[in-house]
């Protein structure tokens, strides 16, 4: 494997540049090129007309609830390849990782908050919901859709606050090829290949590889996250109104993370006379872990096969099947400080040390099944046009998950906080141990979404879902026998539940070319739908048999078209108000919790003139527990949800060079634990710029900096004691082959 330092990125931007001024200085006699193109439904790449998903009838303008689209260009402008990344385009979505277990952002799953509320089960994968509990990566992905506010009667169980989907790359009947390297300062190497090609007039395949290894953006030397992925698509049409397209995406990461760095908490920083918070950043150079010990791996495998049939202008099909799984085991030092706790006093005493033998185990394997047909029909009764979508769901979902035991011991079980040793000898190993727990959900639903235009001012949407879930399974509950707390298995439990999602809107329609409306839904959270049971032995069984969480959501707002369709501005207010479980002094879990979020939101996407383009947003928003059995609680906010977010990436092109600048706002993520703001990140401001350059009609050059001004920042934090700091300055490199 080739070896990369950090005097390589400047090496290779100064060959680059050498390349342009050369290959410039020989095409003086040359004509100019023309200015990059790029094909799709709008002149704009930042600018989309409609939603990949075919549930959603209506464009972007005409529909009643905010929607953010991010093409795979603007993506590629910025240089971003993750998930996780890509979502700073998209204001009121945080991916601040904050609880109990902590984690990095990096290697462990996608961690998403939209307008305050949890959406790690809400990624879908053109329009189908996909296999939870990995970190995503880009290669493969068209373009991002963030759909804002609640929407189970389109998407299903959860989406309290939204949903992400991700539009995959396509087989096309059509050739094309092309290849991206990629080089950064983080000692990231990363190769991607597209090509595209025509079988004979019926047939096309394409197929989208990956393989990247590097990111030791701290610089510690033993940070490494490799990953090989492709995604092979056919497609076929057995004639002009039938056509089957089948995608298959493989991804295996092998990594050498770290969770964390040590986070000095105010009781151990009044004993230590160490400021409290984050370690000192002068360490974050160092790997506060065990690379002979600690390891990541990931297996994803998804299978999705779509079969449409057009009927006739009026009348089509379109079914959709996936199959799906992830295997992924991971060990990871938790690098927490060290402290005797005398539990008769109740006080704990710190060192300016910390524990090198807590871990953090995860060993988990989790499938999915889902196959949804769908039938669309436009048809008119009197004087009103529908746009009518109905369709049942099947799914079934697994995930079991093993124990893994440790009995290591480590040469050094307490090292100082600046000295850590990433190297240092143990004995013992991790191991499973008892039996795996293991949920299996099971759902089927009924569902139909008509879009109705009135005349050529006014368009009402509305929709209804039924659906049926069960959980089944067991899961490891703390039991008091005895006095003494244990650990036990519980297993034979179940959750049913049978519920009704909606949806409904009105469009008025000021102009051609504008939009106003308001809009109502709710969605539905059953017990067990994200594969876990909670509560204790003894209340599980009551808490499995409470109604879903439910949540409503209201938006009013106002879209309008400018520059003869190119640029487009939105605003809305919306208000989600979601029921949550809450257990009053006896212990006794019920459904009267109450959990709200409420502001408001402007966006503007598209061209200003032929030479300047933007993508911009800003949101505001208040969340706070509205009801609650402790009296301690009503007031608090929510964690993960900063009340203001913007954005801004603004790009010009001349020809055959493109600057862009961006930047990226938070006033803060809050960690909630325990009726109190338990940590707080502060305010952050991002920066990042753009410059690339269109050497000839096959060959490009980009150069990226990322956190233009190195700032420094937390970007997940656990309860337990670390910390992850949010990625400093970058500086990459690409080049794109065109053949």
């Amino acid at each position: 494997m080739l070896i990369f330092t950090r005097s390589t990125l400047s090496k290779a931007v100064a060959l680059a540049v050498a390349a342009v001024a050369v290959n410039a200085h020989a095409e003086t006699s040359t004509a100019t090129l023309a200015k990059t193109t790029v094909s799709g439904d709008s002149s704009s790449i930042f600018k989309k007309e409609k939603v990949s998903n075919h549930k959603i009838t209506t464009s972007l303008l005409d529909t009643a609830k905010t929607i953010s689209v991010i093409d795979a260009k603007v993506l590629s402008h910025q240089g971003v390849t993750s998930l996780s990344d890509a979502l700073r385009n998209v204001t009121g979505v945080s991916t601040f990782g904050a609880g109990e277990g902590g984690g990095g952002n990096i290697t462990t799953n996608d961690k998403i908050t939209i307008r305050g509320f949890s959406a790690n089960s809400n990624i879908y994968i053109d329009g189908v919901r996909d296999v939870t509990g990995y970190s995503r990566d880009l290669f493969n992905t068209e373009q991002i859709e963030v759909s804002k506010g609640a929407s189970s009667s389109i998407t299903g169980k959860g989406s309290s606050g939204g949903v992400v989907n991700m539009v995959t790359k396509k087989a096309k009947l059509d050739d094309f090829a092309s290849m991206n390297v990629m080089l950064d300062d983080a000692d990231t190497k990363r190769i991607t290949a597209d090509v595209n090609v025509s079988l004979g007039d019926k047939t096309g395949l394409r197929i989208n590889a990956l393989a990247t290894d590097g990111g030791d953006q701290f610089g510690n030397g033993v940070e490494d996250y490799q990953t090989l992925a492709i995604a092979p698509s056919l497609l076929h049409e057995f004639s002009d109104k039938t056509s089957l397209t089948a995608d298959v995406m493989l991804m295996k990461q092998d990594n050498t993370p770290m969770l964390g760095m040590p986070f000095i908490t105010d009781e151990a920083s009044e004993q230590l006379g160490i400021k409290a918070g984050p370690i000192d950043s002068s360490l974050w150079d160092k790997f506060y872990g065990n690379k002979q010990r600690d390891f990541e791996e990931v297996n994803i495998n998804v299978a999705t096969v779509v079969v449409q049939h057009q009927f006739s202008d009026s009348i089509s099909i379109i079914n959709q099947t996936r199959f799906a799984s992830n295997d992924k085991k991971s060990v990871m030092g938790r690098p927490i400080l060290h402290r005797d706790y005398d539990r008769e006093a109740g006080t704990s005493t710190y060192y300016n040390e910390f524990d090198t033998s807590y871990t953090r185990t995860l060993d988990e394997e989790n499938t999915l099944f889902v196959n949804q047909f769908d039938l669309l029909a436009n048809f008119t009764t009197g004087q009103v046009d529908h746009n009518l979508v109905t369709g049942i769901e099947l799914y079934n979902e697994e995930k079991t998950t093993y124990r893994l035991a440790n009995d290591i011991e480590m040469t050094n079980q307490y090292l100082p906080i600046d000295q850590p040793n990433p190297y240092q000898a143990y004995t013992g190993s991790i191991h499973r141990e008892d039996a795996p727990t293991k949920v299996e959900g099971t759902g089927a639903a009924l569902y139909l979404l008509d879009t109705m235009t009135i005349n050529k001012d006014w368009l009402v949407t509305a929709g209804v879902r039924v659906e049926d879930y069960t959980a089944e399974g067991s899961a490891y509950m703390w039991q008091k026998i005895d006095g003494k707390w244990n650990r036990i298995l519980t297993t034979g439990l179940e959750a049913k539940s049978t519920f009704v999602s909606w949806n409904a809107a009105i469009n008025y329609k000021p102009t051609e070319q504008s939009s106003v409306y308001v809009s109502f839904a709710n969605s539905q959270d059953p017990a067990g739908g994200d594969l876990a049971f909670s509560g204790r032995a003894n209340t599980v069984t009551e808490i499995n048999k409470l109604d879903p969480q439910d949540s409503t959501n209201f938006e009013l707002g106002a879209k309008i078209d400018l520059f003869d369709g190119d640029l487009q501005l939105a605003a809305a207010y919306f208000v989600t108000s979601k029921t949550v479980k809450d257990r009053d002094d006896e212990g006794v879990t019920y459904l009267s919790g109450e959990q709200e979020a409420k502001g408001f939101e402007f966006n503007a996407n598209g061209m200003i003139n032929e030479n300047f383009s933007i993508l911009a947003g800003y949101t505001h928003q208040n969340t706070e527990v509205t009801k609650d059995f402790s009296a301690d609680k009503v007031g608090n906010g929510l964690s993960a949800a900063p009340e203001d977010t913007a954005n801004l990436w603004l790009e010009y092109q001349q020809e055959q060079l493109t600057f862009a600048l961006g930047t990226q706002y938070s006033s803060g993520n809050t960690y909630w634990r325990r009726d109190r703001a338990f940590y707080e990140t502060g305010s952050i401001t991002l920066i990042q710029m753009m410059a690339a350059y269109q050497i000839n009609n096959a060959l490009s050059v980009q150069f990226n900096v990322d956190n233009l001004t190195d700032k420094e920042f937390v970007n997940d934090y656990s309860a337990r004691g670390h910390f992850r700091p949010g990625s400093p300055r970058v500086m990459k490199l690409s080049m794109n082959y065109v053949f």
